[in-house]
């Protein structure tokens, strides 16, 4: 987990630079250095690592897979292609890798790769896992070239693989926002905590594939800003202090003393990257859960809430693989949709108890239609000054490592937008179960 590395980053590096005294060329703490790096938005830093690890090995698979993620991390998706292919030469049967090229490539008709992941899912030898990331390949490269049918049938052969492994269920997701709404109001009305703490905290909160990677990296390109991407540290925290067994939440026992643990846990965490930016971005979407939370934890902090049109958020969702379980509700159409309607009454819920002015709702059809407009009341909201680098977000070398790693690489554009409607006669599901 993200939080054992922070809490060892330092120590381990030091060890791995001991290790590279001795052994300049030790494969695993080169790796894992760069790794490190990557972690600390250090990419060229990360990269010069992998060059001095390529120049030893410059036939090792994995190797190769690393070089090739963290340049599609920083938008060098040339490059990353040129090592993922270097990476398949070696290991053939590293499907994962056709995935992750399908997520930055666009496909034509009569393009090879069609052949080629077909070619492979005949492959007797290929489990279930393997086969699903062909899958998911072959539902991007089928949606470029507008084959919905096909593109259709693949994807739900990959998700069917992934929702048979993962069993998703709704017990503690509807226990937990039951619970909430019990006791949160009663509990804490007067528990807003003091903060001494000088950097301010932006959350960006909402539904996966809702526009919180955009608002990320627009944030993010502001002077002041920096992007510390999908911290795990509230939900930990919060899981620390109020769920029993770790699925039974209870917040019937809301006190100034829990939330000063949480607001504490969190910072030491956050120091822990040694940001110089007076603002820290924390893009974590499933901390929509936790607003009111947010809010009585850090009064200074500033809640963004992205939205976007439901039908177009779950067949985004339904288009990705994650490596997160916490997702798990993403790989069938009908948990989709009551996942959507269960977020709905979330933020339903918290804007009654905050109101107006602690949370930004934006709309992701609006804030792309008039995007300078859109970007001047974000600043305005976190009471941050007008930057033209913010218009020009996708000139960031910061790293992206979501599902938006492409997108957020391009100007704005509206092609997203109701692209569900090219899928229309096979999302009944959906349409049925969400509610408007």
């Amino acid at each position: 987990m993200l939080t054992d590395i922070l809490r060892i980053i330092k120590k381990a590096n030091e060890y791995y630079d001991r290790a590279l005294k001795i052994k300049p060329n030790f494969l695993n703490a080169l790796i894992n250095l760069s790794q490190l790096k990557e972690k600390l938005n250090l990419n060229n830093e990360a990269i010069e690592i992998l060059k001095i690890a390529l120049k030893h090995y410059p036939e090792d698979y994995f190797l190769h897979y690393v070089v090739a993620t963290i340049y599609q991390f920083i938008g060098d998706f040339k490059n990353s292609h040129l090592h993922f292919e270097k990476s398949l030469s070696i290991n053939p049967n590293a499907t994962e890798i056709y995935r992750l090229m399908s997520m930055t490539k666009k496909f034509k008709e009569n393009d090879k790769d069609f052949e080629i992941y077909k070619t492979k899912l005949k492959d007797k030898n290929l489990n279930e896992v393997k086969k699903m990331h062909l899958y998911f390949a072959l539902g991007k490269a089928f949606d470029d070239i507008k084959d919905f049918n096909n593109s259709f049938s693949n994807y739900k052969k990959a998700n069917d693989i992934k929702d048979k492994l993962l069993k998703y269920n709704f017990k503690t997701e509807n226990q937990t926002f039951s619970n909430l709404k019990k006791n949160f109001e009663i509990k804490s009305n007067n528990l807003s905590l003091d903060i001494n703490y000088d950097k301010k905290i932006i959350f960006i909160i909402g539904m996966p594939r809702s526009g919180t990677s955009l608002i990320e990296q627009v944030l993010s390109a502001h002077e002041e800003v920096v992007g510390a991407g999908e911290l795990t540290f509230f939900t930990e925290a919060i899981y620390k202090e109020f769920f029993i067994n770790s699925d039974e939440f209870d917040s019937s026992s809301i006190s100034s003393d829990k939330l000063k643990r949480i607001q504490k846990y969190y910072i030491d965490k956050i120091n822990e990257f040694d940001y110089s930016e007076k603002y820290i971005v924390d893009k974590a979407p499933l901390n929509f859960k936790w607003a009111g939370f947010i809010k009585k934890i850090f009064p200074n902090s500033y809640i963004i809430n992205c939205n976007r049109d439901p039908m177009d958020i779950c067949w985004s969702n339904y288009k990705q693989n994650y490596s997160s379980s916490n997702l798990a509700f993403a790989y069938n159409l009908k948990n989709l949709a009551q996942y959507y309607n269960l977020y709905t009454e979330y933020m339903t819920f918290w804007q009654n108890v905050l109101g107006e002015r602690n949370l930004l709702n934006i709309k992701y059809e609006t804030f792309t239609e008039n995007f300078e407009e859109g970007v001047k009341k974000l600043l305005d909201f976190c009471d941050l000054k007008w930057s033209l680098r913010c218009v020009e977000f996708y000139k960031s070398k910061n790293s992206v490592s979501t599902a938006s790693l492409a997108q957020v690489r391009q100007p704005i554009y509206k092609t997203s937008v109701a692209s569900w409607k090219n899928y229309s006669e096979y999302l009944g599901d959906l349409k049925s179960f969400i509610k408007k």
